[in-house]
């Protein structure tokens, strides 16, 4: 079990994140395991096969699972403004001490193939990872990556209104089965015993939409404190860009049902467009018409102005 002690300073210091090169790195070696017919792999089947065969490619998903993965190829990011252009630039520039490490560590858990092989060998590896990594984002993720965005966004904001609402110790104990608050510390139940100490760094929390059910943690001394946990939402990653057909499209029109149903979770106009494919304009409108209807209510929140059901919009949703 990992102990990770927490003390104020770590608390003030702890903030939430998000990273592009990780969302990329578990995706990828999902689709290189995953069965053709699979949600999953028929959403990002074409990006897939573009790059599937490249062994930069190859190393980038060997280098993250399963069990362990590298940190350095996937590293922790600064915050909520976390560009893929950003993690490249740290891992171009990681300390190659750490990567040797990191390297020999993975390899002493599982043996590559030779294609493999030749990228870790490759005295350029940080310069040749980062290059996959750049080619596999351009095919097969960004293009839905507004979306992705928008669902961990919306987890974000979920998860910094429950830590308001009932403190660090049950909204992190929240968001996983194996963490858990004993004593001033946070436990994750993991397979090997480990201690960790913050020292007024804080923890990164940052939600992932392909992790699955799974946790991952950043411990080493390299790098700053990071879990990794499941988004809320991430369903919504595969759902068709228009909302589905449901009880409440006849009576509010197929569109602000969807937007109604989405509100499970308050969200800006720009988060609900990128997660219903609509024009910021046209989801604008829409919300105009639930919002007069009451069944919506708005509120600024920094530079954002942010949606959330009513009690009579949830008592709808509910009922439907």
């Amino acid at each position: 079990m990992l102990r990770i002690e927490v003390g104020p300073t770590d608390i003030a210091s702890s903030r939430f994140a998000v990273s592009p090169t990780f969302e990329l790195a578990h995706l990828i070696r999902t689709l290189y395991r995953a069965a053709p017919g699979a949600p999953i792999a028929r959403r990002f089947r074409s990006g897939f096969e573009a790059v599937r065969g490249d062994a930069g490619v190859q190393a980038f998903a060997w280098l993250q699972g399963p069990g362990a993965g590298a940190s350095f190829s996937a590293p922790p990011p600064a915050g909520m403004a976390q560009t893929v252009d950003d993690d490249l630039a740290v891992i171009r520039g990681a300390d190659p001490d750490v990567v040797a490490a990191e390297v020999a560590e993975i390899r002493a858990l599982r043996r590559p193939g030779e294609a493999v092989a030749a990228v870790l060998e490759d005295p350029r590896l940080t310069d040749r990872l980062a290059d996959a990594i750049a080619l596999a984002w351009r095919a097969v993720l960004a293009p839905d990556w507004p979306r992705v965005r928008a669902v961990l966004e919306r987890d974000v904001r979920f998860r910094a209104d429950r830590l308001t609402e009932v403190g660090w110790s049950a909204a992190l104990t929240g968001m996983h089965p194996s963490i858990a608050w004993v004593d001033g510390a946070l436990t994750v139940d993991r397979v090997l015993a480990a201690a960790a100490v913050l020292g007024g760094r804080g923890l990164l929390l940052v939600p992932s939409a392909f992790i699955g059910q799974g946790l991952a943690v950043y411990g080493e001394d390299a790098w700053q404190p990071t879990i990794v946990y499941p988004s809320r939402g991430a369903g919504l990653v595969f759902e068709e860009a228009d909302p589905p057909t449901d009880p409440l499209a006849p009576l509010l029109g197929r569109s602000r049902a969807g937007l109604l149903l989405a509100l499970a979770v308050p969200s800006s106009t720009s988060q609900l467009a990128a997660l219903t494919g609509a024009s910021l304009g046209a989801t604008g409108d829409h919300l105009k018409v639930l919002l007069d209807a009451g069944l919506v209510a708005r509120a600024r929140i920094g530079r954002s102005v942010v949606y959330r059901r009513t009690a009579l919009g949830d008592a709808l949703a509910t009922a439907a």
